[in-house]
């Protein structure tokens, strides 16, 4: 499970299906729902954020719907973890992340840690930082500190 401020495909990387293109509930949901031929992305549509959360389909165990005060939700189970996920329609998703994944079993899985490309991850940190100076959370020292701080640890 990884989580990012950002939505980017990795390489050779598709999206299959996507709840955005779907029919909209009556009620919006937390998460949008993207299948790709690698992962499961989760984004939350909250407050304008960005914010994903992805899973490769070698983690998930099991995909199920699950209501919780009569809320409806997609439960995702890996080996370490349940993560419940508002989604649009439950049913639908865990029924069609459970395919993807039994289709895409044959083939060679990713790599469980993903190959860094050189200043990738300090890129992504710097982005990070940005995000949180622009959204008013650190001030112009903090961000600059951090900014220092990023620029001696060695990538």
């Amino acid at each position: 499970m990884t989580w990012g401020f950002s939505f980017q495909l990795l390489p050779d990387e598709e999206v299959i299906e996507d709840s955005v293109r779907h029919g909209q509930p009556k009620i919006k949901s937390s998460y949008s729902v993207f299948l790709t031929n690698k992962r499961l992305i989760f984004r939350f549509d909250g407050l304008g954020s960005s914010l994903t959360q992805s899973f490769f389909y070698h983690e998930i165990v099991d995909a199920k719907p699950r209501t919780r005060l009569f809320v409806n939700y997609i439960q995702v189970t890996t080996s370490n973890k349940d993560y419940f996920l508002n989604v649009p329609d439950p049913e639908y998703w865990s029924k069609k992340t459970l395919d993807v994944k039994e289709s895409l079993k044959g083939l060679p899985e990713v790599s469980k840690t993903k190959a860094a490309v050189p200043g990738n991850n300090k890129r992504e940190l710097l982005d990070m930082l940005t995000t949180l100076r622009k959204n008013l959370l650190l001030t112009d020292g903090e961000f600059e500190e951090k900014v220092r701080l990023l620029d001696s640890l060695k990538f």
